[in-house]
């Protein structure tokens, strides 16, 4: 028979899992049409844009949303495998991280209110034509508040939930010459490119261009 101790231990036990059962659904990654992103998705950005200073830049147009109807503690991990020239910029959940190079970072926690929708604000700031890629990986916090009702925020890891958070891998791009280092579980290769009125042409030009995949994906690219 087990001793009052251990059915305390297990009881103990089973009510920290069950605190964390609906953590892995809480947040999730859409598009700026409202769809889910899956967990896992490698997501190509080409929409090439000026920002307010006139800089180039590359917005990844992700979006993460509070699926619950609590306010959450969230944050992002953040590793730039690859970038082949600039810098690399996220303003999630709340103060921008920017002058990126590469390498491994978190973000500063936040919170996102009950169904509230933000804009992950990845972007990358190239130099020349290239590419950029970049794995982000959401992270739960839990909200404390102290007796003066000011918020702190405590990270929980994936081992404690009941299921990893979602995470993307995104790969910017810009420019034709990009278009080789575009990998979705396989290399892939240029089979055709049109302009925006659809008629084929040989390179890449100035303004719209169409660039089909051999892994029957497309991608647009402004020039």
């Amino acid at each position: 028979m087990k001793s009052i101790k251990s059915l305390l231990l297990i009881a103990a036990a089973m009510f920290t899992t069950a605190s964390y059962a609906q953590v892995d659904k809480t947040f999730s990654f859409i598009d700026k049409d409202g769809k889910e992103i899956p967990s896992g998705t490698v997501w190509t950005a080409n929409h090439v844009e000026e920002d307010d200073f006139g800089a180039v830049q590359v917005a990844d147009e992700v979006y993460v949303k509070n699926n619950t109807n609590e306010r959450q503690g969230v944050g992002a991990f953040v590793n730039v495998k690859k970038i082949d020239s600039g810098s690399y910029q996220i303003c999630f959940p709340m103060n921008c991280m920017s002058g990126i190079k590469g390498g491994m970072t978190r973000t500063e926690a936040g919170a996102m209110d009950a169904n509230q929708v933000k804009p992950l604000k990845s972007e990358w700031f190239p130099e020349a034509d290239g590419v950029c890629e970049v794995y982000v990986k959401l992270e739960y916090y839990n909200i404390n508040k102290n007796m003066w009702g000011i918020e702190s925020f405590e990270r929980i890891d994936d081992e404690d939930l009941e299921n990893p958070m979602p995470s993307i891998t995104i790969h910017f791009v810009k420019g034709a010459t990009a278009i080789n280092g575009i990998k979705d579980g396989q290399n892939v290769e240029v089979t055709g490119i049109y302009d925006a009125t659809g008629k084929q042409i040989q390179t890449t030009q100035k303004g719209l261009n169409i660039v089909k995949l051999s892994n029957g994906k497309t991608v647009k690219i402004v020039k």
